[in-house]
């Protein structure tokens, strides 16, 4: 009887605590300086990317955009927005990632790129 009660709260607690690791998905990427794309000026500090489930939080790096939603899945990027209207695009499929930053100021428009490794 004893160990028909411990199979039943085992196959309970996996029911109950299943979802939640299958739905969750945690990624973090190492990333190099931002490196302006008009003029090729490179920012100074290397920067870490986490994404946990469609939220992206940049850690680090000389920008001020930290906070993203993801708004679009391609097979070969995503697309995340800040609240503030900063896009930011993270290619697919590889190891290295390319990462591309637009940012419009004012009448300015603002382009980063760098490059992340897992």
């Amino acid at each position: 009887m004893t160990s028909k009660r411990i199979t039943k709260l085992v196959l309970l607690t996996t029911l109950i605590l299943w979802p939640v690791g299958a739905n969750s998905a945690d990624f973090v990427f190492y990333c190099a300086p931002w490196k302006e794309i008009d003029n090729k000026k490179q920012l100074q500090n290397n920067f870490t990317i986490k994404i946990n489930n469609s939220s992206l939080a940049i850690l680090g790096g000389d920008l001020d955009s930290k906070f993203f939603e993801l708004i679009y899945s391609h097979p070969s990027f995503y697309l995340f927005s800040s609240p503030s209207g900063v896009l930011l695009n993270i290619s697919r499929g590889s190891d290295q990632r390319n990462v591309t930053l637009w940012q419009n100021i004012g009448k300015e428009q603002l382009f980063y790129s760098s490059t992340c490794n897992t």
